[in-house]
């Protein structure tokens, strides 16, 4: 163990009135060069800390907005009466399966797929979507708040509830050519999933582009 030149019996047999304090004072400065060149233990500075994006300013707001809009305009509408005068684009349908009624007559297997949907699409967008940018927050709120919006519908008519016999349609559209000769009649949900994943695709396009790497394929030498 290295001793510090101070510290030897030289020191205290020249001075035999030296003091831990005289002691404590030269060995400090026997110490400060060596310590101060090796690793600091410190925290960094705050401005040095990691940030990241604020998702919630982007996720919760879409996320809340598209699940209270389906959920109102479904309340409103399936609860007007049957002979209720109604715009030509609405038509009010009880859907039990997906789009094109996929799974209509298997309720309880689209009951579980939208369960297990959910949680995974919520992990996907926590652990790799979550801190890239107010886009892809934006994106998975609008896709997150349908998918609930829908599951509502779905849980409550398996299990009977409120009156509900499937997801409740009721925007019609019709423009004459396939494949909108009808198009399936959807909802605010269906148009939150659908919003969400096309800003999801203009991202991955716009990332691919504006990044010459990962467009130029790699030649290795012969």
């Amino acid at each position: 163990m290295l001793v510090p030149s101070t510290l030897t019996d030289d020191a205290f047999s020249d001075n035999p009135h030296l003091s831990l304090d005289h002691v404590g004072a030269s060995t400090a400065g026997a110490w400060t060069a060596p310590m101060s060149q090796g690793p600091s233990l410190t925290a960094p500075p705050p401005s040095e800390a990691p940030s990241y994006p604020l998702w919630w300013r982007w996720f919760a707001p879409a996320a809340l907005a598209v699940l209270i809009a389906d959920q109102l305009s479904k309340w409103w509408l399936f609860a007007l009466p049957a002979d209720a005068r109604l715009p030509g684009f609405i038509s009010r349908v009880e859907n039990r399966g997906v789009a094109w009624s996929i799974g209509h007559n298997n309720p309880g297997l689209v009951v579980a797929a939208t369960l297990i949907l959910i949680p995974l699409l919520s992990a996907i967008w926590w652990i790799w979507f979550r801190r890239q940018g107010p886009a892809e927050n934006l994106a998975f709120g609008l896709i997150l708040g349908g998918a609930l919006g829908n599951a509502i519908d779905r849980v409550g008519a398996h299990f009977a509830m409120g009156g509900l016999h499937g997801v409740r349609d009721f925007i019609s559209v019709d423009l004459g050519f396939a494949p909108f000769n009808p198009w399936p009649t959807f909802n605010i949900a269906d148009s939150g999933i659908t919003v969400g994943f096309l800003i999801l695709v203009a991202l991955s396009f716009v990332k691919t582009q504006s990044n010459p790497a990962a467009r130029t394929p790699v030649v290795s030498d012969p």
